[in-house]
């Protein structure tokens, strides 16, 4: 999202400095969205603004309080979806699949289970190595309207 469309955005009629706030939080998370980068980090972070997007009820509450209407900005986005806007690569998901195992195994009090949930990070870790960067898909997960 362009500079100034997203100052746009943020200051067409707006009544206060909390309904200014509030957009900010949901064009932070939109603009999480469009990050390319295969990091980590970065394809948490774009997973995690997506899953927001797509299934809060907290999402929903921001929008409000932000004055818009949250099956608005949800169809915007995911027209940028079908526009290829945002996009998703193998390696963004794998990370995702490799963050939730480590965490598997981090919880894990069993030690048998810890080693077989171990023997999965490393393998999933390779994989995120090896793995290519190219487009997998313009929608992770059906955005509810």
């Amino acid at each position: 999202m362009g500079t100034e469309a997203a100052q746009d955005l943020i200051t067409e009629n707006h009544h206060s400095a909390e309904q200014k706030l509030w957009r900010h939080v949901v064009l932070n998370a939109i603009e999480d969205t469009h990050v390319n980068n295969t990091d980590r980090k970065s394809s948490l972070v774009k997973l995690d603004a997506h899953k927001w997007i797509c299934e809060s009820e907290d999402f929903e509450k921001i929008c409000w309080w932000a004055g818009w209407d949250p099956d608005e900005i949800k169809i915007r986005y995911k027209k940028a979806l079908m526009k290829n806007e945002i996009t998703f690569n193998t390696r963004q998901m794998k990370w995702k699949l490799y963050n939730d195992t480590y965490e598997a195994h981090k919880a894990e009090r069993d030690k048998d289970r810890k080693k077989i949930l171990r023997m999965q990070v490393i393998k999933l870790r390779s994989d995120v190595m090896n793995c290519s960067i190219i487009h997998l898909s313009t929608i992770y997960q059906e955005v509810k309207v």
